[in-house]
């Protein structure tokens, strides 16, 4: 039976950057969401009186949003309160339990739906920003990535797995890739913030996940960001993530977090071709194993390849990571 939290008395803790005013002629529009948990929130949309035939329509499309991020990153984390949005001037903002919503209402289609990505991905730093709060602007991106890590998972959600691949396709030809998107340590916000800690941080999780495998992949992240240890008043950095995956995975994840996040290199994968149709694939810059698909003549299979490298059979030059969960540079030769 679905139940009202009670409010005990202690609040949650808050970001103060999630803190701001918005002055307005405003209807509220409400209804009641049922959390993934059983219990009952009010969910509201503070929108302008000039827009509010508008709000119903919205509001299911927030509805599916939420659903969507509970399934991932479990419940809403501030379900004694509010969810809420608020129409703005400005495209949006993740203000705890009341987002700024700026988009005016313009919709793409996912799965053939009404969707707001803005919406999507502002509501999603309810968890990441503001549930998990990183300690240094050094370690931004995990609010940044993660969160647009969570708005790959609505197209694989509502479109399927093929079109989350597309997802990543094609932002990866997007990245700047100009400076690591982690610096050291103690660095300010106009340091910090650049692009790539959205787009690229958001492929990191998608060759973690890769490289982990969905079975394993998704209760871990799950796990993350639910675990007392790394919400609410306890900040995180990015070794915390780093030890948390590796411990999750069962192998060392620092060579990949240095590789990705702390330097601008791509996984050079090396292909050589060998005499009687066999081919040597290796890593060039990677020091522990990674799964990786080679696709030869006979097919794709998943393989695990290291620096010493592994030979192959095959009537065709061999196609590495087809579907592009790495970051990559193929040497062939």
């Amino acid at each position: 039976m679905a139940k009202q939290l009670p409010f005990t008395g202690k609040p949650y803790t808050i970001n103060n950057y999630s803190i701001l005013f918005n002055v307005g002629d405003f209807a509220v529009v409400s209804r009641t969401y049922t959390t993934i948990d059983g219990n009952k929130v009010p969910l509201q949309f503070y929108v302008l009186k000039e827009h509010e035939a508008k709000a119903q329509h919205h509001l299911d499309i927030f509805e599916k949003t939420i659903h969507e991020q509970e399934k991932y990153f479990g419940e809403y984390p501030w379900a004694k309160e509010k969810i809420a949005i608020c129409e703005t001037p400005h495209l949006g903002m993740e203000h705890q339990t009341m987002n700024a919503y700026g988009n005016k209402f313009h919709y793409t289609k996912v799965g053939g739906e009404d969707y707001d990505g803005l919406m999507h991905h502002e509501f999603g730093h309810e968890w990441w920003g503001n549930k998990v709060t990183a300690k240094d602007w050094a370690d931004y991106w995990i609010h940044e990535g993660i969160c647009t890590y969570g708005d790959a998972l609505y197209v694989r959600e509502f479109e399927g797995k093929e079109a989350y691949i597309k997802f990543f396709k094609q932002s990866a030809v997007t990245f700047g890739n100009k400076i690591p998107i982690v610096m050291g340590k103690d660095i300010d916000e106009e340091a910090a913030y650049n692009g790539d800690i959205y787009g690229k941080g958001a492929f990191f999780m998608h060759t973690i996940c890769y490289i982990m495998g969905d079975s394993l992949f998704f209760p871990a992240l799950k796990k993350f960001v639910t675990s007392p240890k790394y919400t609410y008043s306890n900040l995180v950095t990015t070794d915390d993530v780093q030890n948390f995956f590796s411990q999750e995975s069962g192998m060392d994840m620092k060579p990949l977090f240095d590789l990705f996040l702390r330097s601008i290199n791509k996984l050079e994968i090396h292909i050589k071709a060998q005499p009687r149709g066999k081919y040597l694939i290796q890593l060039d810059n990677m020091s522990i194993p990674l799964p990786i698909d080679v696709t030869t003549d006979a097919g794709t299979k998943r393989m695990m390849v290291d620096s010493k490298g592994i030979k192959v059979d095959s009537k065709i030059m061999p196609v590495v990571d087809a579907d592009s969960y790495y970051l990559k540079k193929v040497i062939m030769e």
